[in-house]
């Protein structure tokens, strides 16, 4: 099932899009000053939209990086012995 991240992740876009909008909409009906307005009109709906994304995203980095880890420990396994002669000096 490694068709199953990919599709989450392909879903993390139109859910950041949804954050994103909703959360612009509500701020811009709030009464702020017009200085923190600005900002938080930029950065508000950025967040809530990386919210969004996240469980989305999650299960594709979790999937790569048990790949990962997998592919260093058979690495490590085939060569045991290499590690301790290269911590030893030479002369």
């Amino acid at each position: 099932m490694t068709s199953r991240p990919k599709l989450l992740a392909l879903l993390a876009l139109p859910a950041g899009a949804v954050g994103y909008f909703v959360t612009a909409a509500i701020l811009q009906a709030l009464p702020l000053p017009s200085g923190l307005a600005g900002l938080l009109l930029l950065i508000g709906p950025l967040f809530v939209a990386g919210l969004c994304m996240l469980p989305f995203v999650l299960p594709l980095i979790d999937q790569t990086a048990k790949r990962d880890l997998a592919a260093h420990r058979a690495e490590q396994a085939v060569a045991p012995g290499d590690d301790a002669d290269a911590d030893t000096p030479t002369t």
